[in-house]
């Protein structure tokens, strides 16, 4: 009796609630106790003696090793070796009796199981690194990983020069940045916030505009020279123009301008198109036709006089930009301190 009672006080029980996800029905039998409130419940159990790990490293660990995709790339970033991270993720299946990835020589992937368990763990992590950064101060440097996803040239022309300042301002952050004009699924690709380009319709998601960023249509002095000025919107049908293909629809955008109280709409009509800005600005500089791009994108070529503006007297108008991330993370202060450094850059469109 006397080991017994040893044995449980040596024991302690962490429960992780979330809401019962779509594909989890009450008869699932992995080791959740189904509530009337349609809350599922991980009771986990840890021996805490004869030296055994803090329970919350091998959380940690496998949150890690999760979003690393192997535990060789999760042994790099916590520097340990990669039987130790093995090691850790095998006491938590022991622990809770499920399986929590599916390995191969090359890569892990979450089970349905491990899927549940990350989204509660990785969110009670960034809450406590919250609540400990709240209390540690206004002076105490934000700490933890923040996952961005940005469009493009958002990222290449207006957030990577203005990064590096930021990160020197909040040393203890972790930057993981994803460039890309598709709208990403913010929670089973795991991003903290992103910046979408157009209108955002998931009402899981908070989105806050960026202020409206200009757009120029501009064409090289020699393409000019050789096929003529355009004067208004509708003598782009006599020339060759730079068509950007939307990622999410897979159409072209059309070329919108506005003077006076009237608006123009233009289909842009060329043999090239592409979903990357900076592919159409090298061959707008070469001569291959008139581009129309944020003002971001052509300003340094606009001071080289690489390239040159076209309908001037008409106002171009572009897609609406807005930072985005999941109701869930709204209360977080890193979040909020990401968001509000996100929103400052309007300053620069």
């Amino acid at each position: 009796m006397a080991d017994n009672k040893n044995s449980r006080e040596n024991q302690f029980c962490v429960n992780f609630n979330i809401s019962t996800p779509s594909s989890i029905s009450e008869g699932s039998t992995i080791r959740m106790n189904p509530c009337h409130d349609k809350t599922l419940e991980f009771r986990l159990i840890v021996n805490m003696g004869n030296g055994r790990v803090d329970p919350f490293t091998d959380i940690s660990t496998f949150v890690r090793a999760a979003e690393a995709g192997n535990f060789t790339r999760a042994a790099r970033l916590l520097q340990l070796s990669p039987s130790a991270v093995s090691k850790a993720v095998a006491r938590l299946e022991a622990e809770l009796g499920v399986r929590l990835f599916h390995r191969s020589p090359r890569q892990i992937t979450l089970t349905g199981d491990g899927e549940v368990f990350f989204a509660v763990c990785r969110q009670g992590m960034t809450d406590i690194e919250d609540a400990r950064s709240r209390l540690a101060g206004a002076s105490q440097p934000w700490r933890g990983k923040l996952r961005l996803c940005v469009p493009v040239s958002f990222g290449q022309y207006v957030l990577a020069p203005a990064l590096g300042e930021w990160l020197s301002a909040h040393p203890g952050l972790d930057i993981e940045l994803a460039l890309t004009d598709r709208h990403v699924d913010m929670t089973a690709e795991r991003f903290d916030l992103a910046v979408m380009l157009g209108e955002v319709p998931d009402s899981r998601l908070v989105a806050r505009p960026l202020p409206a960023h200009r757009f120029v249509t501009v064409a090289s002095p020699a393409y000019l020279q050789s096929r003529g000025v355009p004067k208004t919107p509708d003598d782009l049908v006599d020339h060759t123009c730079l068509r950007y293909v939307m990622v999410n629809s897979g159409q072209f955008r059309d070329w919108m301008f506005v003077r006076g109280g009237d608006q123009y709409s233009h289909f842009p009509v060329g043999p090239l198109a592409s979903d990357h800005a900076s592919a159409l600005l090298a061959l707008s500089e070469a001569g291959g036709g008139i581009l129309q791009a944020p003002h971001y994108v052509v300003a340094p070529s606009l001071a080289a006089g690489r390239l040159v503006p076209v309908l001037d007297d008409f106002k171009s108008i572009g897609a609406p930009l807005s930072v985005v991330y999941e109701k869930a993370r709204q209360a977080s202060a890193r979040t909020r301190l990401a968001a509000d450094f996100l929103l400052a850059l309007g300053d620069r469109l």
